[in-house]
């Protein structure tokens, strides 16, 4: 401790005049003593290890007040259950060029741990590196005595062998919890067995996540409730998502309960792996759906490889499949209000026996249905279909125009109109 507090004091630089960077002050710590140093440090400070040398944790550090951590190099101990590396319990907290590794081949997941756990708002985790968790790389989620997260920076991580998700981000809202303003940016996931690159749940609010990549993962993005009410997810983006060898790109594994607001731009994927139940982009139960500019090739046998259901107010645009050839619809939308679907193409030497089709499934009157521009000329049975798979369901209103495709339209409609079709 005498050696730690002359580095202390031989380290900190005289404080300038005012605002948090100029009170920043930088300190070379020895990261073995981590837990004293942040102690130790006067708020603001910049704790500054050494990156190139290991350090083995058996317990974690909790950040209880604003710092920048720099340079960890941290492993933890094999075996050792339930253990983050660090808990950030302050707000104003930065880290960064980081590497963090967990021991997920050596806890089983009733024993698992994420790396790092945000309870604070107005952070930045970036630069980094986190591998073999045994949960997630970074999982930020409020605690009643903290309330919500507001603000935060996730970037420019990667990750390698990791169980769960390499950012989980999670609210609490059954319990009036929320997670809001955060930003989540190059991401990249290599072998998330269990999950994926980024995870946004149960009660997150306003957030972006953009430019991420998922291989051999389950998904790249995946948006969902854990089943209770208040849970709600609302006015979520995503723009730029690459995976492959993936199950699914997206996913919204959502309740009916009012999820409300999600845009999907510029997604792309390959070499798709067979599932039961998700397919390469799933979405379901949200409201103000915005989904644009997909291209998917490789995808698996099994139809279809696009799916949105429960989803009013939707528009879906700018979306192509390459080689879907299963025997079923290549993109299916069902039980939506207000859908716009335009410009699907569907193309490639192999061809599925549907192009697009829309269906209804629950006993509910639906309308505002439009399609224009599908290009599916080559399909084995229809270009677009409307399909009445409902007992006491029905469409009120759809217009059906300017396509290169087939049209099977027989659902009787008060208003409709298909016409202008090659």
């Amino acid at each position: 401790m005498k050696h730690l507090a002359l580095l202390l004091a031989m380290s900190v630089a005289a404080p300038a005049a005012e605002g948090p960077t100029a009170r920043q002050r930088s300190i070379r710590i020895d990261a073995r003593l981590l837990k004293e140093a942040v102690r130790e440090a006067p708020p603001h400070a910049v704790l500054v290890a050494d990156r190139s040398r290991e350090v083995e944790v058996t317990e974690t550090t909790r950040i209880e007040k604003p710092l920048t951590l720099v340079g960890l190099n941290m492993r933890l101990k094999k075996g050792l259950a339930k253990t983050p590396i660090l808990e950030v319990l302050s707000e104003d907290v930065h880290i960064r060029e980081f590497t963090l590794v967990g021991n997920g081949d050596s806890v089983e997941q009733p024993d698992r741990a994420p790396l790092i756990v945000v309870r604070r708002g107005r952070f930045v985790i970036e630069n980094g590196q986190t591998d073999n968790s045994a949960k997630d790389g970074v999982m930020i989620t409020p605690a009643a005595e903290f309330g919500n997260i507001e603000h935060g920076v996730i970037r420019n991580l990667t990750a390698r062998d990791t169980i769960r998700d390499i950012v989980s981000i999670g609210g609490q809202g059954d319990e009036g919890l929320f997670v809001r303003h955060l930003v989540v940016e190059n991401i990249r996931s290599y072998g998330s067995r269990l999950r994926g690159a980024v995870e946004v749940s149960d009660g997150s609010e306003h957030i972006t996540v953009r430019d991420v990549y998922a291989e051999s993962s389950f998904y790249g993005v995946d948006v969902q409730d854990h089943g209770r009410e208040g849970m709600i997810n609302r006015q979520i983006l995503i723009d730029g998502v690459q995976v492959k060898d993936c199950v699914t790109a997206i996913r919204t594994a959502n309740r009916d309960f009012g999820h409300n607001g999600l845009t999907i731009r510029n997604v792309t994927g390959k070499d798709f792996r067979e599932d039961d139940r998700w397919r390469p982009l799933h979405v379901r139960n949200t409201s103000n759906v915005v989904i644009e500019n997909v291209r998917i090739q490789g995808g698996p046998q099994r139809a279809p490889w696009v799916v949105v259901e429960n989803s009013d107010n939707l528009t879906l645009r700018n979306v192509t499949l390459v080689n879907a050839s299963q025997n079923g619809a290549a993109l299916v939308v069902e039980d939506a209000n207000n859908a716009l679907l335009d410009n699907i193409v569907i193309t490639g030497e192999l061809q599925p026996g549907r192009g697009v089709e829309y269906r209804i499934r629950a006993d509910e009157r639906f309308g505002g249905l439009r399609i224009r521009n599908v290009v599916a000329p080559a399909v084995k049975e229809i270009g677009i279909a409307l399909e009445n798979l409902s007992k006491a369901g029905g469409l009120q209103s759809y217009l059906i125009t300017g396509n290169m495709a087939t049209v099977k339209a027989e659902l009787t409609a008060s208003k409709r109109l298909v016409e202008g079709n090659l």
